[in-house]
């Protein structure tokens, strides 16, 4: 293995509590009920239209675009106030001391990556940080197949670490190793019959990981 690609929003940063939060102010202005961090990870999904769908959220009457709008002017400004989730420093640094180049593919808008990135310090970690051209978080299915065309990476040497089905479903499509780390935005029951490698946390993670970096043996 060379190279890692890593999802993110509930894989890097801890950020299921300003998620779930922020969505229930939406659901508040239109008397739809309310969820918990728990029920946000029974039903969070992709495309995140069918997400919207299931809370009660009516697509026919509303432009999902302005829904995306208004979550993001309560999730932005809480974005500085998560913390990374539990391990993850430790993971990134085991990865680029045994000579794994790391870069981050999120779903969400491409120029909110970037700047995630930048304000909790991790820029020099990542030789790329690749989002969507707009908020609707559809697949990142095709960024992810210009992320390696970008930088010429081997899929089959690249690992894709994120904390989704549709992490899964897309490091897949384009040939890379998927590992689930369940301390994000979907809980494990989500994930059964998934071809996947599961870790209950980052700590579990590395020590799966020898020192050539491949994982699951």
């Amino acid at each position: 293995m060379k190279s890692v690609i890593w999802d993110f929003n509930g894989t890097i940063l801890d950020d299921v509590g300003l998620a779930t939060r922020s969505m229930n102010g939406l659901l508040r202005r239109r008397g739809l009920p309310t969820i918990d961090k728990a029920a946000h990870r029974r039903v969070f999904r992709f495309p995140v239209s069918n997400y919207y769908r299931h809370l009660g959220f009516d697509l026919d009457r509303e432009d999902q675009r302005d829904i995306s709008d208004e979550f993001h002017n309560v999730y932005q400004a809480g974005i500085g106030s998560c913390s990374l989730n539990p391990g993850i420093a430790d993971a990134l640094k085991f990865l680029e001391e045994h000579g794994m180049d790391q870069f981050v593919l999120s779903a969400a808008e491409e120029e909110m990556v970037v700047s995630w990135v930048r304000i909790h310090g991790l820029p020099e970690r990542f030789k790329g940080a690749y989002g969507l051209q707009d908020r609707l978080a559809a697949t990142k299915e095709q960024r992810c197949r210009d992320l390696i065309e970008d930088f010429d990476l081997d899929p089959s040497a690249t690992l894709f670490i994120g904390d989704t089905d549709h992490d899964v479903e897309v490091a897949r499509a384009v040939g890379c190793l998927p590992l689930v780390v369940l301390q994000g935005h979907q809980d494990r029951f989500r994930f059964a019959g998934a071809e996947c490698e599961i870790y209950d946390s980052f700590h579990d993670l590395v020590k799966a990981l020898p020192v050539d970096g491949t994982a699951g043996r």
